[in-house]
């Protein structure tokens, strides 16, 4: 990994300044790829698509930013909480002219919050409210024509809608030995009736993300 010189965002609520990782270059070694379309890179970090102003609070994207860097070096990502990541899509969805890449980029940041709080390693006990909360989240993206069919059937999976899941890959005709694979491990885990996001690295170490075109 090679940081460059610090990306310095700007506030458009209250014009404040601050400074995040900008990269020369980077690797993928040791990445984590989940089901639920999470990468994790260690050597490849993300600054979030979302970011939260650490003076006045209000939340903005980085897509909307005009590109202007610093003199030193930022390793800030500006991640946010579940709950941060929560509050900021209450006010981000009123944006005028949110583009349906921005909007299922906040989506999938609801999506894999969720899953880091609540079914991923580690996680703590889940909450009923927060549950249906992320059940809605699943039927917006879900509206989508953007996404691949896998990635179809894995948030139905996650959502626990396993008969939808399982009917939507008995359509599904997988085209190579991979798509295969994975298939079979998403109906797998809809026989269990598990909703929680697996690792996708691991199975597929040579896999980067599933489809979103």
């Amino acid at each position: 990994m090679n940081p460059g010189n610090a990306q310095i965002l700007t506030c458009p609520h209250c014009g404040s300044k601050k400074e995040v990782l900008s990269l020369l270059s980077g690797n993928t070694f040791g990445q984590q790829v989940w089901s639920d379309n999470k990468t994790i890179a260690p050597m490849l970090p993300r600054v979030s698509f979302v970011q939260k102003c650490p003076s006045c609070g209000g939340f903005y994207l980085m897509s909307r930013q005009t590109p202007e860097y610093g003199d030193d070096y930022s390793f800030e990502l500006g991640e946010l909480s579940y709950f941060e990541i929560k509050e900021a899509w209450d006010s981000l969805k009123e944006i005028p002219e949110l583009s349906e890449g921005e909007r299922l980029s906040i989506l999938f940041m609801l999506v894999w919050a969720y899953n880091d709080e609540f079914t991923r390693e580690n996680a703590k006990p889940i909450i009923q409210e927060e549950q249906d909360f992320f059940h809605g989240i699943i039927d917006l993206l879900l509206e989508s024509q953007q996404l691949d069919v896998l990635l179809n059937a894995e948030l139905l999976r996650e959502a626990g809608r396993f008969e939808e899941s399982r009917n939507l890959l008995n359509r599904y005709s997988p085209d190579d030995e991979f798509h295969a694979n994975l298939t079979a491990k998403l109906i797998e885990r809809i026989q269990a009736s598990d909703t929680r996001p697996f690792l996708i690295s691991d199975l597929f170490p040579m896999y980067s993300t599933i489809i979103v075109r």
